[in-house]
């Protein structure tokens, strides 16, 4: 995808200039995260919001994710984030595409964590 998809927040955000934009996020990262996202979804036959949502959840020290829902169908579609689970194995590999090279000095104090 080469572009925003036309009448999107996203498209508005790129002709406007706001830091959330398009050019900021169509990176390979990003599409990494899609990837395995789609694929856990395919997997779980649940809708890729859900596995997101559902990841959320999931995750410590997360308490209540916030959902977007603009229509009565979105709702719909994010409810059916609750009642099952991901997998350990579908938790890691969202875990592991998704996370972010933290920066000095936190790289450096993560490492030395691990490494008890």
């Amino acid at each position: 995808m080469e572009a925003p998809v036309e009448g999107t927040r996203i498209e508005q955000a790129e002709k406007e200039g706001w830091s959330e934009s398009w050019s900021a996020y169509a990176t390979e990262r990003t599409w990494a995260i899609l990837d395995e996202l789609f694929a856990v979804a395919k997997e779980t036959g649940k809708q890729p919001v859900q596995v997101a949502l559902r990841w959320l959840l999931q995750r410590p020290g997360v308490t209540a994710p916030i959902v977007g829902a603009r229509t009565m169908s979105h709702l719909e579609s994010n409810l059916g984030a609750t009642g099952w689970e991901l997998t350990a194995e579908q938790m890691d590999r969202l875990d592991k595409v998704s996370a972010t090279k933290l920066p000095y000095p936190y790289d450096f104090i993560a490492n030395a964590t691990r490494n008890r």
